[in-house]
């Protein structure tokens, strides 16, 4: 019996060690998905729509909570299309929050929960806006691109919601 489990013992670890390298973290892993969301939050302050672009996967799904005129609520969709075709002429001051002066510079808070096997999971809040997003990104073809966000207002201010 021995025998039989050293080399199966063997054969686990060079699997292991293998399998680690293929789909292991690099140093710069993090500093890229903080640039690849800073190419995001920076490129909707800026109206920047190539910076957007350039963070998303084309086939982004983000969402948000919302409630029709009956209450009910549902989720609110929206693609790296239509996100990247708001984005130059939209006025993404809408989202900020009450006491924000237009002119201050954008500073966000990009916090990564878990980087593993090419995938990693982020929660991101700026000085400027009135939401959080809770963003998925994958790493294709060596670069992070954002496939998934989720997104809520954080206060009451909600302009977009409050337009005329």
């Amino acid at each position: 019996m021995k025998r039989i489990m050293m080399p199966l013992y063997f054969f686990a670890v060079i699997l292991l060690f293998h399998n680690s390298t293929v789909f292991s973290q690099t140093p710069n892993d993090s500093t890229q998905i903080k640039e690849t969301v800073l190419n995001y939050l920076e490129g909707m302050e800026t109206n920047n729509p190539q910076r957007i672009e350039k963070a998303m996967h084309p086939d982004l799904a983000k969402r948000t909570i919302e409630k029709n005129k009956e209450g009910i609520e549902y989720p609110e969709n929206m693609t790296a299309a239509s996100l990247i075709g708001y984005s130059e002429g939209f006025d993404f001051s809408l989202f900020y929050k009450a006491d924000v002066d237009a002119n201050d510079p954008l500073t966000s808070e990009v916090v990564i929960y878990d980087i593993s096997n090419g995938i990693a999971s982020v929660r991101a809040v700026t000085n400027k806006f009135e939401f959080v997003d809770y963003i998925h990104l994958g790493k294709l073809n060596g670069e992070w691109k954002i496939i998934n966000i989720l997104w809520a207002m954080t206060g009451d201010t909600n302009k977009w919601m409050n337009r005329e």
